[in-house]
């Protein structure tokens, strides 16, 4: 649950700053014409909240307990100000639609998916999210039989954004070591999972599968390269298509991979690209560095 209140106060520099408590953790901002916002959130399953009725008188004191324990922090956001609105409580749990994919509608942004306020990554979802949508409505719209492809597609980059997101969320919480054993911050930096937020990658786990791509504004099925990082898959990097050069890499294992590189894609790439792909593959843990 978050809670926000609107302040107004004196003209001064825009300013933000974030304050972690031993329920929750607040976020304050000042606009150059002295409207403050205030954000707390808390969990209300550990942290009671009043009625509606007695919520501004709760805020207040709210405001008061967050100056004492921070006032340099709060001074800016909190001194000589007064509040020009109610309070506002908002719901701030994660949450991931399932069935994103309809008959008659596509789900994006926040009716997809709600990821927690401290990650930030908020507008990168809704945006992440809206721009796959025309290629799955177009192909959805004149493509039938490819609607299991298309609803695929999007279901799983849907899932895979939502776990990425709640894994960074996660790793800020695990920051937090001020209150650490307090139950709000127990409970959100064990969640989701315990699963690193980037995988180490070897030579071995990494494998090709076919999976649904965007390619010319539409859903198709082509070869990528799956890996534990990358469970989705790469299915290109600059225009070269990295499954069949993968697998010729490993079809001549005695040969320089720059040297590989280089015979698959001739001249259609500049003279360094080869050593630079090969870098990247290496970086990836797609090659060993002895390769």
């Amino acid at each position: 649950m978050t809670l926000l209140q609107r302040l107004q106060g004196a003209s001064g520099p825009a300013a933000s700053a974030a304050l972690s408590l031993p329920d929750g953790w607040a976020w304050l901002a000042r606009r150059p014409g002295g409207e403050c916002h205030v954000q707390i959130t808390l969990d209300p399953t550990v942290t009671r909240l009043p009625p509606r009725h007695a919520m501004a008188d709760w805020m207040s004191a709210r405001l008061t307990s967050l100056a004492q324990q921070a006032p340099a922090l709060t001074e800016p956001f909190l001194g000589l100000t007064k509040p020009s609105d109610t309070p506002r409580a908002r719901g701030s749990t994660s949450i991931l639609q399932g069935g994103c994919v309809g008959s008659r509608y596509l789900r994006v942004g926040d009716a997809a998916m709600a990821v927690d306020p401290l990650s930030g990554n908020g507008i990168f979802q809704s945006l992440s999210s809206a721009l796959q949508a025309p290629a799955v409505i177009n192909t959805l719209l004149r493509y039938p039989s490819r609607e299991p492809l298309a609803r695929e597609f999007h279901q799983s980059r849907l899932d895979g954004l939502f776990y990425r997101f709640a894994r960074i969320g996660r790793d800020f919480y695990a920051q937090e070591h001020q209150w650490a054993e307090q139950p709000f911050w127990q409970a959100r930096c064990h969640w989701p999972d315990a699963e690193p937020l980037h995988r180490e990658v070897t030579p071995d786990q990494v494998h090709i599968a076919r999976r649904p791509v965007v390619a010319e504004g539409e859903i198709h099925e082509a070869e990528v390269v799956v890996t534990p990082d990358q469970p989705l898959g790469l299915w290109h990097l600059n225009g070269v298509y990295l499954a069949p050069l993968l697998r010729r890499l490993r079809a001549t294992p005695d040969l320089p991979a720059e040297r590989v590189i280089a015979d698959a894609l001739g001249d259609r790439i500049p003279d360094d690209a080869p050593r630079k792909l090969a870098l990247w593959m290496r970086s990836q843990g797609w090659l060993t560095y002895y390769r």
